[in-house]
């Protein structure tokens, strides 16, 4: 029997959600300046495509949102709603997994762009009440950062430490009752998250998104359920932009034409 979803209360915090919405690079661009307070130039998408390899066995799989600027800089931002006693080492795994992925073969590892993975929690990660954690690697004898150009940064929703500018606290409201709207930029978002939220084909694809049916998806392919994953993940997106959603629906069904929808992207 189908999960049964309530559209009319999803917002910004459903991760499928959060990476529609956040695809627009405008926004993508306003949510990495409001949560780290920096401005970014020229933010493009890094393509899904570098991270396939790695797969969901990985256990990190793939991730939420992956941005490029024209700085040298590569942003991994991931929406993270549950508490998770391990999310370090998670963050870890991101970090090495897109590390890995954006640095060429043969390029100097002097070239090497730098890595920043964002968690963006409802709840607090460690529970010390700040409203954001900035973790570099420092020497612990003298607090010297080590420069690697890696950092890992986890806002909370639920702190009450530290100030990040009104930008931040309007976002991080939101976060916690999406009826907030205290800024521009969470305007934008807003309008983005009831856009899709009433657009019939994202729905579909939110349906087959669910977390019930991420193992059909695997198990419609016969390559194994790692690599079946992140192929399911790459048609769901090609035919959503093609407006051929339902075709993926049927083809679960169908392994013959599952087979020829593959054979037709080239997956």
């Amino acid at each position: 029997m189908r999960e049964e979803l309530d559209f009319s209360t999803m917002g910004i915090t459903d991760d499928f959600m959060f990476g529609t919405v956040f695809q627009d690079l405008g926004l993508c661009r306003g949510l990495v300046e409001v949560l780290l307070g920096i401005e970014v130039r020229d933010l493009r998408m890094v393509e899904r495509q570098e991270l396939v390899d790695f797969g969901p066995a990985s256990r990190a799989g793939i991730v939420d949102l992956l941005v490029r600027d024209v700085d040298g800089n590569v942003y991994d931002v991931e929406m993270q709603n549950g508490a998770d006693p391990d999310i370090a080492r998670r963050a870890r795994r991101y970090l090495s997994l897109v590390d890995a992925s954006v640095l060429d073969r043969g390029q100097r590892f002097g070239d090497a762009e730098n890595v920043i993975v964002l968690f963006i929690c409802a709840h607090d990660p460690f529970g010390r009440g700040w409203k954001r954690y900035d973790y570099l690697r420092l020497c612990e004898q003298d607090g010297e950062p080590l420069g690697d150009g890696t950092s890992i940064v986890f806002v909370n929703a639920e702190g009450t430490r530290g100030d990040f500018g009104d930008g931040f606290d309007a976002f991080m409201s939101h976060l916690r009752d999406d009826n907030v709207i205290g800024s521009d930029f969470v305007r934008s978002v807003d309008d983005a998250v009831c856009g899709f939220r009433d657009d019939p084909g994202w729905r579909r694809f939110r349906m087959l998104w669910s977390e019930k049916y991420r193992n059909e998806f695997a198990d419609a392919f016969d390559e194994g359920k790692a690599k079946g994953f992140s192929r399911a993940v790459e048609l769901m997106h090609r035919l959503m932009v093609d407006g051929r959603e339902q075709e993926l629906e049927e083809a679960m069904r169908d392994p013959e034409r599952m087979k020829r929808l593959l054979e037709e992207y080239g997956l």
